[in-house]
């Protein structure tokens, strides 16, 4: 299969009991097993919704999404107000066996472009997400960013040190050009 094919041709699926989450593994310990301990328990809560890309029953990756608010303070000083409702992405994983196909970037730009449509009926300024230091320069590429602190030796230190440290990135949803047209609705 090629890669062009998956990415035409994949959609999501809110995730449930039905899913055999067996066979996914992203090469992330934290990452495969959130997915396969809480995501449904956290689901079922209320607290988050897990949604599966899928292409021809293969699980390709995963994005879990949350309500969020940004502290505007951390990110400007110029703020109207304290705090400014978000999404957050609370993880995004593509399977080992689907990497290096530019399902990442794909999924990403998916999820960004259902919340700024989101956004027009539910007040949602910004879209955050806490990167795994190693993974913040996906994000950085994807027009996410710091807050007032950008100390990139320190996140780099931090980076060698551990897998799981992350730091906490934004991206405004009002300032978001969405070039295309976009038919996938999950709400």
């Amino acid at each position: 299969m090629k890669p062009k094919d998956i990415i035409n041709n994949y959609h999501y699926e809110k995730l449930s009991p039905k899913h055999d989450l067996s066979e996914f593994s992203c090469g992330v310990k934290d990452l495969d097993d959130f997915l396969k301990d809480d995501a449904l328990t956290q689901q079922e809560q209320n607290l988050s919704v897990t949604y599966l890309a899928i292409f021809e029953s293969q699980i390709l990756g995963y994005v879990f999404i949350l309500a969020d608010k940004v502290e505007y303070r951390k990110i400007s000083k110029k703020g109207v107000y304290k705090d400014y409702p978000s999404i957050k992405i609370g993880r995004l994983a593509i399977d080992e066996k689907f990497k290096n196909m530019g399902l990442g970037n794909e999924i990403l730009d998916s999820i960004c472009i259902i919340i700024t449509k989101m956004s027009k009926r539910l007040g949602v300024s910004f879209i955050t997400v806490d990167a795994y230091c190693n993974a913040r320069k996906f994000y950085q590429k994807n027009e996410f960013k710091y807050g007032i602190i950008n100390d990139s030796e320190k996140l780099k230190r931090k980076a060698k040190k551990y897998d799981t440290t992350s730091v906490p990135m934004y991206k405004s949803v009002k300032k978001m050009k969405i070039e295309f047209q976009f038919s996938l609705l999950l709400f």
